[in-house]
């Protein structure tokens, strides 16, 4: 996101006045930019919720196929209306189809 010179003034007069005004939210900025600043910031946790992403939805999906298994096997065929057998049907074209 580019801001103008006017925008990033404004917003440095802001955080400033934030920082006179709570000195415990220039505390908890001060941290998380330190904390982005290091290498390796998130990098485990980034790991460990892709893998548990991925385990869940493995799960899901295992669980999701054997429903499905499940019940396409127990669910009987619908019931609909009974249709005659294509050579009892009669063609309304006649014989040759016209």
């Amino acid at each position: 996101m580019h801001l103008s010179d006017r925008e990033r003034r404004i917003l440095a007069e802001i955080e400033l006045d934030l920082r006179r005004s709570d000195p415990a939210y220039a505390r908890r900025i001060d941290a998380l930019s330190a904390a982005t600043h290091r290498k390796d910031f998130g990098a485990r946790d980034s790991r460990r919720e892709i893998a548990g992403l991925l385990a869940a939805v493995a799960v899901l999906t295992t669980v999701m196929v054997f429903v499905v298994i499940l019940v396409g096997h127990a669910a009987p065929p619908p019931a609909g209306p009974q249709l005659p057998p294509v050579s009892q049907v009669e063609n309304p074209l006649g014989e040759h189809g016209k």
